[in-house]
């Protein structure tokens, strides 16, 4: 009897547990340091004669092989087609590939491109350039990265969209610049989205006036100076102004810095004084605030076109310097004003202190007094309300 409730008890004890649900099996998020994607170790090497042309829509996977010219850099002079190491046909794709130092134009884009996992070694004129593309096609960037860019990253030359998604970027002027005075301005749109950029300048470059537009997302940002910056695009050759940030009147909603130029087919583009900064110091890193643009009527809007024969040959960096050296001269200007409230400052110090010194002779009177009515050898001070309003 005794072994049969045993039994019993254990077979009940069993069919529970069998019931019960499996526990739940939770799965920690990566780190921080391992979601941050690093070049590949090259597999091999190959120095190209000509340009490798990907027709149009193949794919070519480079299995991870460094692919350059053998030629060496010639810094922000402009190369063509022949100094390219991979012209991408439209519709064409590229993935697996490094490529080397020792080139000047990197890889060129004809319309509707797809390039997955492409690094640059160390960027010359320019990494990727979109030379011809219509106004609804949309080339993609799936991760990969680049370094050591003295200017531009990516040169958006065609029209229509550019999507950049997980791009790693360090040392570099402008990861994204939309051409400022081609031959044709279409209207040109990029979207960024996750990845890291570090120790650059200016995350994305484009042309309110010309119908550019910009959205930033979820991008992790080091010692990087502005998020988004508004040129004023040009069609006679001249050099692209900055004219603000993409915060400001020119069309963005948000973003960070200030303009100082304005734009006589747009409205004036100083952005607000308190636009959240969305860099990080050298040693911090922080998430970039999102950025979505919209486009700024322009009095002659530029048609689009299915391709733009133009290079960006524009200094943008120039245009920067001239501000810097009219925000020396409010500096001094500042330096005089500031003088001039000293002196003012130190003449209502000394009328404080004759005030002081006269309401110190009534207050020990009614030290006096009040010490023979009450005793008290404490004495209670009063607010200088003179001296307070001229020191706040």
């Amino acid at each position: 009897m005794q072994y049969r409730m045993i039994m019993a008890a254990t077979l009940a004890l069993g069919n529970f547990a069998n019931a019960m649900p499996a526990p739940p099996q939770i799965t920690k998020a990566p780190k921080a340091d391992l979601s941050k994607r690093q070049q590949p170790d090259a597999a091999g090497s190959s120095v190209l004669d000509a340009p490798m042309t990907i027709a149009a829509g193949e794919t070519f996977d480079g299995g991870n092989v460094m692919y350059d010219r053998g030629v060496s850099c010639t810094g922000q002079d402009e190369g063509g087609d022949s100094d390219a190491v991979f012209i991408l046909e439209a519709g064409a794709s590229l993935s697996n590939v490094i490529i080397g130092p020792n080139q000047i134009e990197g890889v060129h884009c004809n319309g509707g491109c797809t390039i997955t996992n492409v690094w640059w070694d160390a960027v010359c004129e320019d990494a990727f350039s979109i030379k011809k593309q219509a106004d609804g096609e949309t080339t993609t960037i799936n991760g990969g990265g680049a370094t050591g860019a003295e200017d531009k990253v990516i040169q958006h030359n065609g029209g229509g969209t550019v999507v950049i998604n997980d791009f790693t970027v360090s040392d570099f002027g402008k990861l994204y610049r939309s051409c400022g005075n081609c031959d044709d301005m279409p209207a040109r749109h990029v979207k960024v989205s996750g990845g890291t950029a570090s120790d650059g300048k200016v995350l994305v470059g484009i042309n309110p006036n010309m119908g550019d537009t910009a959205s930033i997302s979820g991008v992790s940002v080091t010692n990087v100076k502005e998020q988004c910056v508004a040129y004023k695009g040009v069609t006679d050759g001249s050099e692209p102004e900055k004219v603000g940030s993409c915060d400001s009147d020119a069309g963005a909603d948000s973003g960070s810095d200030s303009g100082s130029e304005t734009d006589s087919d747009a409205p004036a583009t100083s952005a607000p004084s308190d636009a959240t900064p969305t860099t990080g110091s050298d040693d911090e890193e922080e998430s970039a605030a999102p950025v979505e643009t919209s486009p700024v009527e322009s009095a002659e809007p530029a048609e689009p076109t299915e391709s733009s024969t133009g290079d960006d040959e524009s200094s943008d960096d120039n245009n920067d310097d001239e501000s810097s050296d009219d925000s020396n001269d409010d500096e001094s200007s500042d330096d005089s004003n500031d003088d001039e409230s000293s002196d003012d400052s130190s003449d209502d110090e000394s009328s404080d202190d004759s005030n002081n010194e006269e309401e110190s002779s009534d207050d020990n009177d009614e030290e006096v007094e009040n010490q023979e009515q009450t005793g008290d050898n404490q004495r209670t001070g009063g607010w200088n309300w003179g001296s307070w309003f001229n020191n706040n």
